[in-house]
């Protein structure tokens, strides 16, 4: 079966100027495959440090989610009634039209005939039904790293836009099939991102207008109902689906430090505190999501770090870029420190975070920026070395 798509890109590409779509336009690498689960700790130290997607071959199918979640069961659930999910017009997304707020049942009575797609925040009373994924059942993860659990819910043929995330993913498919093209961290900028997202046609690639996916190397993985698939931070991919199709995803904050787990306290997802969890709420209830807010100051700043050229391609980052993509983000976020100080004041924050002063900075020296509280006290340990130094300028000068 793999040597079909790969013969089918042999006999597209004969044909000058044809418009592939994404992902055909050399074939795709296998991604690794494992039979369920890893330990938290094999997980992070095998494939979330080092960045490579892994798909667990059947890691959901004792989810009681796997077993129950028919149209029926959810209709039987009175909180269905009750419950706002949001669902967008149009399965093939372009981002250019917003979500709009249902009913959870209303929402079964109508996408099997109309052109919807339900991408919500997981609703709350069914999280019983899903345990906390395996691979993340760790103390630290569920208490320190969960951003939001989101469902993805349509009868088939759904088509994402060529997108990046900048938080960890894990995606467990409960019914239908998908196939997931990725292409890695180190070639983002060959897809054309603005945004986070490319405006390519994932159906018909103009290698004219978006000429950086003839030179992207691909990866391909496909899976079925039962199957989960890590998707690394900052690896760019486009989601095709089939059939009645159903997936939870977890978002988690990007954190590359070998794990100490104790199993986590939650067995499933009902109880796990999200810093967004973008579950509606009650019809009538719903709570105000903030998305484009969602992170601390320090978490602004590590993300940044990781999202850096040379991070996301040597997994170093050195004082000069350290310095010049600090400058980037005070452009937008100041933190209260004057234009005049700025470079020196990163370049002292850089020499505390820089545990081992080798003039580089490693992944374990910036997950140790955890907090606010840390952040400011390594700025304002800089500002009170630069106003020592300042004053002994002006006392030498006297």
């Amino acid at each position: 079966m793999a040597i079909l798509p790969i013969l089918s890109v042999l006999l597209w590409s004969c044909v000058p100027g044809e418009k592939l779509p994404l992902g055909y336009q050399s074939p795709a690498l296998p991604i690794s495959e494992v039979q369920g689960f890893l330990k938290p700790e094999d997980f992070f130290r095998d494939y979330v440090i080092p960045g490579k997607p892994v798909v667990f071959r059947g890691a959901a199918k004792d989810f009681p989610a796997h077993q129950k979640w028919s149209d029926e069961y959810f209709i039987s659930r009175p909180e269905s009634n009750e419950w706002t999910v949001f669902y967008e017009l149009g399965k093939k997304e372009t981002r250019d039209g917003g979500q709009e707020p249902i009913s959870f049942s209303e929402y079964i009575s109508r996408y099997n005939e109309e052109d919807l797609y339900c991408v919500t925040g997981m609703p709350r009373f069914l999280r019983e039904d899903v345990p906390v994924f395996g691979a993340l059942n760790c103390d630290f993860i569920t208490e320190k790293l969960m951003d939001d659990l989101v469902m993805w819910f349509s009868s088939g043929g759904t088509k994402s836009v060529w997108h990046m995330d900048d938080y960890e993913n894990l995606n467990c498919l409960i019914r239908g099939k998908k196939e997931l093209i990725l292409g890695s961290a180190s070639q983002v900028e060959l897809g054309h991102l603005e945004g986070g997202y490319s405006r390519v046609d994932v159906d018909a690639v103009d290698l004219e207008q978006f000429p950086g996916f003839a030179e992207m190397t691909f990866y391909n993985a496909t899976i079925q109902g039962g199957d989960c698939l890590y998707i690394p931070v900052f690896w760019s991919h486009v989601v095709r689906s089939w059939d009645r199709n159903i997936a939870i995803n977890a978002w988690w904050d990007i954190y590359k430090t070998p794990l100490q787990c104790l199993p986590s306290m939650h067995t499933t997802w009902e109880s796990v505190s999200m810093l967004t969890d973008s579950d509606p709420g009650r019809v009538g209830e719903e709570q105000d999501i903030d998305t484009e807010n969602r992170r601390s100051l320090s978490g602004e700043v590590r993300i940044t770090i990781y999202i850096s050229h040379q991070m996301r391609t040597e997994n170093v980052l050195s004082l000069d870029n350290f310095v010049d993509e600090m400058l980037d983000m005070l452009d937008q976020q100041p933190m209260n420190i004057d234009e005049e100080d700025r470079e020196r004041v990163m370049e002292l924050v850089f020499q505390q975070m820089d545990g081992n002063s080798d003039g580089l900075l490693q992944p374990p020296e910036v997950d140790l920026l955890s907090s606010d509280d840390i952040l400011m006290s390594y700025i304002d340990r800089a500002l009170s070395e630069l106003s020592e130094y300042d004053d002994h300028l002006l006392s030498d000068e006297l």
